[in-house]
């Protein structure tokens, strides 16, 4: 019987970050209702004698079972094909409930939302679905596993596919003797926001033969990290050609990341024995927030943080110098992505970053229009060509405004000094003229735009 709980999984990620996966309670089926009663069933699970139809439960063949071979734990649930009359009766379990009549063509399980016993609220976006399993079909049966994402009420099956939102179907086919993990996609119909989760397991379907014996055991959902390709220029060092200097390269740019002190406060722990390749740049400090909206991903949207590295091509990539970032989080509505410099401007993606053959790309340096504020945050690299956006030099003390503060705070004290220097915004390794004429000062008046 299904009682409207869902298991949250809490997984401790970068910078002490909580990140929460919904995961179906019971999914092992270790606990049980009514053990020893002819309507035992695991708990948050229900079958036919708990139907939506009261004459009927009475009248309905025993399908399911407490079964002490499982795949871990000491239980699993045991689903057999029974004969009823001239029929057979699949058997069955739902986290929903089962809407039972004497023709099994004419029955489904749906989500009740109108009985918390009887629905199971849902609000995220897996990305498959896992479980282990066991058969003994008769006659062509095909054991089942699906999990429809829905809004409102749902059915399965249901041709129309009504409030569905997305699919996952697992389909086992013949003799399975030993326990066996099964996998299957979620197939996303639109990018709506689910509101339930309507699993159904079974041993044969509508046109069950009788005796056909599925096992089941620890179903899971699969949320996979979210692979983030970025591409960004930083005016200081810019060259030319979509290129930029690598002056502080090796001797300079420290092995563990710098935003550990105000304003960024990022307690992450990224840090490098050596530096993985002759090309990287600098450091960078990539945050990823989920909001409706690009005016409402501010930092309290925000999901995940990850320092990274910045390469003289402008990729964004990890601390082994070549991979793609990689967070472990799911999306509830839109992913927006704001980088950090630690004397540059920030700049947020101005558009919600989609998923392209399984990862996320965005290339801030196409258009002004790609960041969050146009060219209000970002400059032109280039004067002539393909036009090359960047993140604006100069803001030395990085609280998101070039103003006298930062030559006053910053410049001015550091002048002629060489080393890993806020005030050394064009990042050659010294605080001198060219910091001070070429970017503080033609900068001056510019701030973020990135929402607060």
């Amino acid at each position: 019987m299904n009682r409207t709980t869902l298991l949250t999984l809490l997984l401790t990620g970068w910078a002490g970050l909580i990140l929460a996966q919904q995961q179906p309670e019971n999914a092992g089926f270790e606990t049980w209702e009514d053990v020893g009663l002819n309507t035992d069933e695991p708990f948050e699970w229900s079958s036919i004698k708990t139907s939506d139809n009261s004459f009927l439960n009475g009248l309905a063949p025993y399908v399911w079972d407490q079964s002490t071979d499982a795949h871990s734990g000491n239980y699993s649930v045991k689903l057999f094909n029974t004969p009823i009359l001239t029929t057979v009766a699949a058997g069955i379990v739902t986290n929903g409930q089962i809407h039972a009549d004497f023709n099994p063509e004419n029955g489904y399980a749906f989500t009740n939302t109108a009985d918390d016993r009887w629905n199971t609220a849902f609000t995220l976006k897996p990305d498959s679905l896992v479980l282990w399993a066991k058969y003994s079909p008769l006659g062509g049966d095909v054991a089942q596993a699906k999990a429809v994402l829905h809004t409102g009420t749902a059915q399965i099956p249901d041709p129309d596919q009504t409030n569905w939102l997305a699919i996952a179907q697992i389909d086992i086919t013949s003799q399975t003797s030993t326990w066996t993990r099964f996998s299957a996609p979620f197939t996303y119909f639109n990018q709506g926001d689910p509101q339930y989760i309507l699993f159904v397991l079974n041993a044969g379907g509508t046109s069950a033969t009788a005796n056909s014996t599925a096992w089941f055991d620890d179903v899971e959902l699969i949320y996979n990290d979210a692979l983030i390709d970025l591409t960004l220029f930083l005016q200081g060092p810019y060259l030319s050609n979509k290129v930029m200097s690598a002056d502080l390269n090796p001797n300079m740019i420290p092995l563990a990341q710098p935003f550990n002190t105000a304003p960024w406060n990022y307690n992450g722990t990224e840090s490098v024995v050596s530096l993985p390749s002759p090309d990287i740049v600098d450091w960078l400090l990539i945050e990823v927030r989920d909001a409706n909206s690009a005016a409402n991903a501010t930092p309290a949207t925000t999901v995940a943080k990850q320092a990274a590295f910045l390469l003289n091509d402008g990729s964004v990539v990890g601390l082994d110098g070549i991979s793609r970032l990689a967070f472990p989080i799911y999306i509830n509505e839109n992913l927006f992505v704001v980088v950090h410099h630690r004397n540059h401007l920030p700049v947020m993606s101005a558009n919600p970053l989609s998923k392209t053959n399984g990862e996320y790309v965005y290339d801030f340096s196409t258009g002004a229009a790609k960041n969050y504020g146009g060219t209000n945050a970002v400059v032109q690299l280039n004067l002539f060509g393909t036009q090359v956006w960047g993140m604006v030099a100069g803001d030395a003390n990085a609280d998101g405004v070039i103003n006298t503060n930062d030559g006053v705070q910053l410049w001015y004290p550091q002048a002629g000094y060489s080393g890993y220097l806020q005030s050394d915004v064009n990042l050659d390794g010294q605080a001198n003229n060219p910091d001070k004429n070429d970017y503080w000062f033609e900068n001056l008046g510019k701030e973020s735009q990135v929402p607060e």
